[in-house]
């Protein structure tokens, strides 16, 4: 069995009744990918954070980053390339749109993302003095609310509400 059918059978099977009051499927498998993938990118910030860049400014000699800002440089990769394979593979199958038009489409609904998570970061963590780990999940979570409208009616246009 593939990985993408093995993590929409793992996905699928938490879809009990409560769920299937409030949601169709193919929103429940979005949460629940959002979810893995959430998981994954804060797990991916805290340890370049707090590890990597050790809490420390980052000195590239023309330009120096805050590490909270160098920290989201090394998880948004991580992040678009679990999330797209995750959203293409199990929550918007049905989509009839070629697969390089789709990472095309998600890649630029990323950038959008990644500009509003910067400024956010920037006021949140400079300005209002938010841990950055916190500030980091509190914008992720704003940021899926857009994200699976963006992909459900641009990026994966064409999938079925039901699969």
């Amino acid at each position: 069995m593939s990985p993408s059918r093995y993590l929409t059978r793992f996905v699928d099977s938490f879809y009990w009744k409560p769920f299937r009051a409030l949601m169709p499927l193919q929103t429940f498998r979005y949460l629940a990918c959002g979810g893995i993938n959430w998981i994954v990118t804060t797990v991916c910030f805290w340890a370049a954070f707090n590890f990597l860049f050790v809490k420390q400014n980052v000195d590239l000699g023309f330009l120096v980053v805050a590490s909270h800002t160098a920290a989201l440089a090394v998880a948004w990769p991580i992040s678009v390339g679990l999330g797209f394979w995750m959203q293409k593979n199990v929550s918007f199958q049905g989509s009839h749109l070629r697969g390089r038009t789709q990472l095309f489409r998600y890649f630029l609904s990323n950038l959008v993302a990644i500009v509003i998570t910067w400024l956010l970061e920037k006021l949140f963590v400079e300005v209002c003095h938010i841990y950055p780990t916190v500030a980091f999940t509190i914008i992720y979570l704003t940021t899926a609310i857009l994200g699976f409208l963006v992909q459900k009616h641009f990026t994966f246009r064409g999938a079925s509400k039901e699969q």
